[in-house]
């Protein structure tokens, strides 16, 4: 139990004394500014502080040590438009209506924008996706915001994101505010400057390009690709990664001496490299999709602590409120993660994680999974099939243990099954232009 800290004249001196013998620790206020912050597309197991051994994250892995890294975290979708809209929720998908890109977000579904709004925060984002724009209604509750239109073949750092989001940090200053910032840069195209492809790209001379348009054509069946051609996609996209981290630091170093503010760093889902026989995402719920970096830093929160138990996208936005002690919605999938950190939260380990709303495959929301500690289950709805995963021995999931363990198969199955009954409705029906449907298709998100 923590000692009491005595207030007030001689007592303060006395009792400050008399606390460092008691081991009294000072609560900290809770912050007066949160800085959200998507890595769209990145793997945590291509960073240095998830023990990967390649140097594609020094800044980033800096900024971990300074905070706690959660160690398994999953995605709720394999894709932009669902993952970040449980960001913003602390929703499964099936539950805010967005698994796919035809319909806006409901206007009853309340924002982790709109809340904070509604708590005397300014808020301000800067996106760099159109699935993220004022299309989808993922805009609602921010009083600034701005849409950095994405390009498939840039290769040079999305520098306007990171201009428009240190403006506003100056402009805001002390008053509590609330940004979430949005980069676009390790998605494909896996394109970067010379001298971080000059780092990490060893000799190659076959034909893969890392283009969208060409991995799309593998998936087609019109393009092959060998073993050295997968381990050169895996060179160009981490070279992305070096070059997003120099980025991201431009971004931290802004808010590095503000004791005040929370800065919560993820991503919305990772990228397939042939673990599976695939490219790019969307498709399954593996590990190397839908497993996600979270990395948290400020107030209360210690400093490089390492949490095991398993989490989920749906937990940022309670986590967030209950940090700033706003009240929580009523009903919400996910939890505040703060007690995992303190040495508790041993039930958030036992909850069942779920995995949806997959696109590009004969029909949307086709492969669905559910993880309890550490079996993972596929279901494909349209095939009739399973696998079972045990990824404490098979953390790449390849050997299916349905066979082995079928009541756990079983068990697991029905959880995905009365998942489903909880629906949630969307919001109204989106038209996409012409230029954004053409756009989404070079980015592989359209057929």
């Amino acid at each position: 139990m923590t000692a009491a800290c005595p207030r007030g004249g001689l007592a303060v001196a006395l009792g400050m004394l008399l606390a460092v013998a008691a081991g009294c620790q000072q609560t900290p206020p809770p912050p007066a500014r949160v800085l959200l912050v998507s890595l769209d597309t990145l793997r945590p197991d291509h960073l240095g502080a998830y023990g990967y051994g390649r140097p594609t994250s020094p800044k980033l892995d800096a900024f971990a040590k300074e905070g706690v890294v959660f160690e398994d975290v999953t995605s709720s979708a394999p894709w932009t438009l669902p993952a970040h809209a449980t960001l913003f929720t602390g929703l499964y998908p099936s539950r805010h209506g967005l698994l796919t890109s035809s319909a806006k977000l409901a206007g009853e579904v309340a924002t982790l924008a709109s809340l904070l709004a509604a708590n005397g925060f300014a808020t301000a984002a800067v996106v760099n996706s159109n699935y993220l724009s004022k299309t989808f209604g993922l805009d609602r509750g921010f009083q600034k915001f701005r849409y950095v239109v994405e390009s498939v073949k840039q290769c040079e750092p999305t520098h306007a994101v990171t201009d428009q989001a240190l403006a506003w940090v100056r402009e805001l200053g002390d008053a509590r505010w609330f940004l979430f910032v949005h980069y676009y840069d390790v998605h494909s195209d896996y394109c970067s400057g010379p001298e971080y492809e000059r780092e990490f790209v060893r000799p190659y001379d076959g034909h893969a390009d890392g283009t969208t348009a060409q991995m799309q054509a593998f998936r087609q069946g019109r393009v092959a690709f060998a073993a050295a051609d997968v381990q050169h996609l895996v060179d160009l996209y981490d070279a992305g990664i070096r070059q997003m981290d120099d980025e991201l630091a431009r971004l931290l170093a802004a808010v590095a001496n503000d004791p005040g503010v929370l800065v919560v760093i993820t991503s919305d889902h990772g990228e397939e490299f042939f673990e599976h026989g695939g490219v790019l995402h969307g498709r399954t719920q593996y590990q190397e999709l839908v497993r996600v970096p979270l990395i948290m830093r400020g107030p209360g929160v210690p400093r490089g602590a390492r949490v095991g138990t398993t989490a989920s996208l749906v937990d940022v936005a309670p986590t967030i409120l209950t940090a700033i002690g706003a009240p929580l919605p009523e009903n919400l999938d996910g939890s505040d993660l703060a007690p995992t950190w303190r040495g508790g939260g041993a039930a958030l380990g036992e909850r069942y994680i779920t995995s949806e709303a997959d696109h590009n495959n004969a029909e949307p929301d086709v492969v669905r999974a559910v993880r309890h500690r550490r079996h993972t289950l596929h279901v494909d709805r349209l095939r009739g099939t399973s696998a079972l995963f045990d990824l404490a021995t098979d953390p790449h999931e390849q050997r299916d243990r349905t066979a082995a363990d079928p009541d756990l198969a079983s068990d697991l199955r029905a959880v995905l099954e009365r998942f489903r009954s909880t629906r949630g409705t969307a919001g109204e029906s989106v038209t996409l232009t012409p230029e954004q449907i053409e756009r989404l298709r070079s980015l592989g998100y359209v057929r």
